[in-house]
């Protein structure tokens, strides 16, 4: 109850309308309705910019909000056609298009990985000190498979760390706080607001940089996507969707706009708070490139069986 409680405070903060849990809430007056699928998270600051901003009714666009954990929400959600177009670390997206789950497009780069953006924490009694302590240890992840658990991967791999050896339970971002201050899990995959949440409350230290100097220093994190048919169905609604999103991405270069903007869609994030993140790279174009440097590691540390063309999914 108190989850869903914190979902209609969210909800109210960015709409002044309350919520109902899987409800969808409606920001604008344009002809076409777009339901997107969003996580409150750092790496959605471009499109609360761009909501707040008014880019989406400049494009004639209504925007329908269902609110997602992760992007492994996101996914049933398009194949119910509950949402048109989701959100999502890039590596449950390759998964699911290697598995057969969907034929997906990708709409919108969201962000990209930058030192301090995400990492491991733990308290400072854990005697973790650096990624060779984590074998035989618990670290929560947001989701199975995800991008940052990819990076740990990759990084415990360069460490001579058997990555088989770390235990990874779901806690989902938004409770890793509590998670580590109650001793459920050794550390936590985290990214912000929530690790400064959590160095805030608990007293939480750094052991690992996902993204910092290493074999995922500057991996692509997340982005926007939808199904292949629904692309092909309504071209324009998806041009305009990525112009909206990606004039959200250039507002988001500017640090204070993302400090201003936070507090409004995240639970429990203060001003102060907000001007304490660390903030990704918030790309304003999609790069083939860097997403395929994605699903090579994935294909490199056994999450996919055989390379994926990334170039064919970029509308």
């Amino acid at each position: 109850m108190r989850r869903i409680a914190l979902l209609a405070a969210i909800m109210v903060a960015v709409t002044g309308c309350s919520v109902l849990n899987g409800a969808q809430e409606q920001h604008g007056n344009g002809a076409t309705v777009i339901r997107v699928g969003v996580m409150q998270v750092i790496d959605t600051a471009p499109f609360y910019l761009a909501l707040s901003k008014g880019y989406f009714r400049d494009e004639g666009l209504t925007v329908k909000i269902t609110l997602t954990k992760s992007g492994t929400d996101s996914l049933p959600l398009l194949a119910g056609d509950h949402i048109d177009i989701g959100f999502g670390n890039w590596a449950t997206l390759f998964q699911a298009q290697a598995n057969g789950t969907g034929d997906y497009r990708v709409l919108a780069d969201g962000s990209r990985g930058a030192p301090h953006v995400q990492i491991v924490a733990t308290r400072p009694d854990s005697g973790i000190h650096s990624a060779r302590d984590l074998a035989g240890k618990t670290v929560s992840s947001n989701a199975p498979n995800d991008i940052p658990l990819l990076a740990l991967k990759a990084i415990l791999q360069a460490d001579g760390i058997d990555p088989s050896t770390v235990k990874t339970p779901i806690v989902h971002h938004a409770d890793t706080p509590a998670a580590l201050a109650g001793k459920e899990v050794d550390a936590a995959l985290q990214l912000e607001p929530f690790i400064t949440i959590a160095r805030r409350q608990v007293g939480t230290v750094p052991v690992v940089d996902l993204y910092g100097p290493g074999p995922a220093n500057d991996l692509p994190i997340a982005g926007y996507f939808a199904l292949d048919k629904f692309t092909q169905q309504n071209r324009g609604a998806v041009a305009a969707f990525r112009r909206a999103i990606e004039r959200g991405a250039a507002d988001a270069r500017d640090v204070v706009a993302v400090q201003q903007i936070l507090p409004t869609f995240v639970g429990g994030v203060t001003p102060d708070i907000a001007k304490e993140v660390a903030i990704p790279v918030f790309p304003t174009s999609v790069s083939r490139e860097r997403l395929q440097r994605v699903a090579d590691l994935m294909l490199a540390y056994g999450q996919l069986k055989a390379k994926l063309d990334v170039a064919r999914l970029v509308r």
